[in-house]
């Protein structure tokens, strides 16, 4: 019997893999994102550490709470930390359920019990543990069950069973509500107070860049139990006592819902600086409360039914390969849970809204790793992921005023207010080449969903100011052809590159994006383009300008031999003996070199060049490919979570199947099987998941240049076949692929 392909299991408890599990079954609906930590304390799990996490290579550095770390989050909801300046916060933890029989605390390390099982439904997205707890001779039946609704954006639901199968016990069941809880080291809470009500606990915090929210918690038991109220220091609690024979479950509800005061119904937190937020959001979080107690009995369903419409449309089915098949519908999770689809003032951070780490900022990773998922299946999603770029363009424009420049330079790392977050000089000053992915996004999206309003109205103000921006950025040389120099390509191990391909085919593709569709807008809507020229102060200048550059930048490119260089001055850089510096492969080749060093040497973290063949892949030759990644591979240590997957995409365009699934198998890993998700998902290692999937395996053409859907697939061995759903100009196409028929129908 083959594994189950929808669930995500873990059945024994290891304190070093605990942080692990943590990430991998973090829930969410959009608005809201719990880390699957227990719901009880975890003896020496401390939440409120004061300490400074300076900026550092997350890739590399030493991680704080080596045991668990609670997470509760509201993208969108963010404070200023003095270092790392805006910061999605780390909320109070709601799901707080502390379990004493006859005065002894439950503790998943220092409680004896067997039986254990913990397991995410992928399908569900609902989370259970069961174990029996064996305490003083006697055996208890723990069963947890709990999930964030995805129908009621702000409702959380956990149900605990009980059953003493031995004797009688007395049971006390503990609900809280911790609001003394730190991110990243710092308190972003200006103002924290915890209260109860009515039998509803209640904990308000006002953070540091003055959003609100409000928590709250009814804990339903049976008739007859003994309650009492506590406070202690930041904690609220509601305990309820019970007396349970031998024999018999006793079931407990605990509903809780999470509400900001920019909170907009239940499409989320959206922040619109210029209109007040809801100032009556705390009494509206009570009668939404109220009324999720009233309808108990349905909820769960709601939630399912949600949950079946988002798979219905995004499901990758894969046959002949349970292994695989799994991972992939792990990274369809995360990609469905980690989407705000109403709300255009947040994005995806690099961490899924599952850690900590990298401090819920946003990265290139959504226009390149996560986008393709989204416009292929909820192409309104996909909208507002590149709609928050317009809504922080003129962020974007101050930054590119700060540097000297003309036009929108976007941050390397965005926050909600779209400026500069990165606390890195080397990064934020010289990793450019984000501006040129936004536009490449933006095309990306007119052409799969042929959104021409959404183009001429909205992107073609963002394309603009990123043209200026690279016109403005560019040197002229002596013989009349442009340079871009100083830059950081995506191998982050290399700064200070003269002509980096891969920013500087960017850049090409964006001035020729740009041009044409102002043309576009010229030829269809004359009163549009005066508008637009008065509005973005278009002239001809400026235009002529962008068409030189275009036509003149230099690219490292040896048509002769065939060949890309990185960068132009890519041969000067040291050789390395990779055996003798990477004496342990198990761990990042970063960790044996200074980055001193590195910035000299030919050690590459990512290839730029390959990311370049694929999304280009229709400009480059076979024997081109070739030969880039012949000699690049080999000097490419894969440290970053971009990496494996994009050389799989690339093996899968040469028909290299072997190396293509053995690439694709190291990216499975990364999270799923090599215990990688501590400080969060690395979510765009699930959109590269899809990428290499529907585009390599598969062979889905390159759409933005071809008109019809075409696959040529080279499914790796023992894949019988793969079935999946794609929506194209609007209209779903039903696709059926195995090595020797490709079954494409339409609704």
């Amino acid at each position: 019997m083959g594994m189950n392909t929808w669930k995500i299991c873990e059945e024994a408890y290891n304190e070093k893999l605990n942080k692990n599990y943590e990430g991998l079954f973090t829930q969410g609906n959009g608005y809201l994102s719990i880390r699957g930590s227990f719901e009880e304390d975890l003896s020496d799990a401390t939440q409120n550490d004061r300490y400074w996490r300076m900026p550092a290579n997350v890739t590399l550095e030493k991680q704080m709470h080596p045991k668990s770390k609670w997470g509760v989050f509201v993208p969108g909801v963010v404070g200023n930390h003095p270092i790392l300046n805006e910061e999605m916060v780390n909320l109070p933890y709601i799901l707080g359920l502390n379990i004493y029989i006859d005065d002894s605390r439950f503790d998943m390390e220092e409680s004896d019990h067997d039986n254990y099982n913990r397991e995410l439904d992928l399908k569900t997205g609902a989370l259970s543990r069961r174990m029996k707890w064996l305490i003083n001779g006697k055996k208890i039946e723990l069963n947890f069950l709990r999930y964030i609704s995805m129908a009621r954006k702000n409702i959380i639901v956990q149900q605990l069973r009980v059953k003493s199968i031995e004797s009688e016990v007395r049971l006390k069941i503990q609900s809280f509500i911790e609001g003394d809880v730190t991110t990243n080291g710092y308190n972003h809470f200006v103002v924290k107070e915890v209260s109860h009500n009515n039998g509803i606990i209640e904990c308000y915090v006002k953070t540091d860049l003055e959003d609100e929210i409000i928590m709250m918690s009814r804990l339903l038991v049976t008739s007859g139990v003994k309650e009492e109220f506590q406070i202690i220091k930041d904690r609220v609690i509601h305990n309820g006592i019970i007396n349970i024979r031998k024999g018999q479950e006793i079931v407990i509800t605990k509903i809780s819902v999470i509400k900001t005061n920019m909170d907009k119904e239940t499409l989320g937190n959206l922040r619109i600086t210029d209109v007040m937020g809801n100032p009556n959001f705390i009494d509206d979080a009570g009668l939404e409360l109220k009324k999720a107690v009233d309808d108990v009995d349905k909820l769960y369903g709601e939630h399912v039914d949600e949950w079946k419409k988002r798979w219905d449309i995004s499901d990758v089915e894969i046959q002949g390969d349970d292994r695989s098949q799994l991972a992939v519908r792990f990274s369809i999770y995360h990609l469905l849970r980690s989407v705000n689809e109403g709300n255009d003032r947040v994005a995806i951070d690099a961490k899924g809204a599952a850690g900590e780490a990298y401090f819920g900022h946003y990265f290139w990773d959504t226009e390149i790793y996560l986008l393709p998922f989204y416009l292929y299946t909820n192409p309104a999603a996909a909208k507002n992921l590149l709609m928050f770029r317009y809504n922080t363009l003129e962020a974007a424009k101050q930054n590119a005023k700060s540097y000297g420049y003309s036009g929108a330079k976007y941050p390397w790392e965005s926050s909600i207010s779209g400026k500069e977050q990165c606390s890195n000089w080397q990064y934020k000053d010289l990793e450019i080449h984000i501006s040129a992915d936004i536009v490449y996004a933006m095309w990306h999206y007119y052409r799969v969903t042929g959104d021409k309003d959404t183009l001429f109205n909205y992107f073609i103000d963002v394309m603009y100011e990123i043209s200026r921006f690279w016109i403005s950025r560019a040197d002229i040389e002596k013989d009349g052809t442009y340079s871009i120099r100083g830059v950081m390509g995506p191998d982050e191990y290399l700064a200070f590159t003269n002509n980096n391909a891969f920013t500087n085919y960017m850049v090409k593709h964006a001035l020729k994006r740009t041009l044409e569709t102002l043309k576009m807008i010229k030829n269809e809507d004359e009163e549009l383009y005066i508008n637009k020229s008065l509005n973005l102060k278009i002239s001809e200048e400026e235009l002529e300008m962008m068409n030189r550059v275009m036509n003149k930048l230099n690219m490292p490119i040896d048509n002769d031999k065939h060949f890309i260089w990185q960068c132009e001055d890519f041969e000067g850089f040291v050789d390395l003996d990779f055996d003798k510096v990477w004496i342990d492969r198990s761990k990042p080749f970063g960790q044996f070199i200074s980055q001193e060093k590195n910035y000299r040497s030919k050690a590459l973290k990512q290839a730029d060049v390959i990311g370049l063949l694929w999304l280009f892949n229709r400009d480059f030759d076979n024997e081109m490919v070739k030969n880039c990644m012949d000699y690049y591979e080999p000097i490419t240590t894969h440290d970053s979570s971009l990496s494996y997957i994009i050389h799989s995409i690339v093996y899968s365009q040469m028909e290299d199947r072997d190396l293509a699934y053995e690439f694709f198998k190291r990216s499975l890993g990364i999270d799923l099987y090599d215990y990688g998700a501590a400080e969060g998902i690395h979510i765009a290692n699930c959109g590269g998941i899809w990428q290499a999937v529907i585009y390599g395996f598969c062979g889905l053409n390159n759409l933005m240049v071809d008109e019809d859907i075409k696959l040529k697939p080279a499914l790796p061995e023992g894949w019988e076949r793969v079935k999946f759903r794609l929506l194209y100009n609007d209209r779903w196409y039903n696709i059926t692929v195995s090595n020797d028929e490709v079954v494409l129908e339409y609704e």
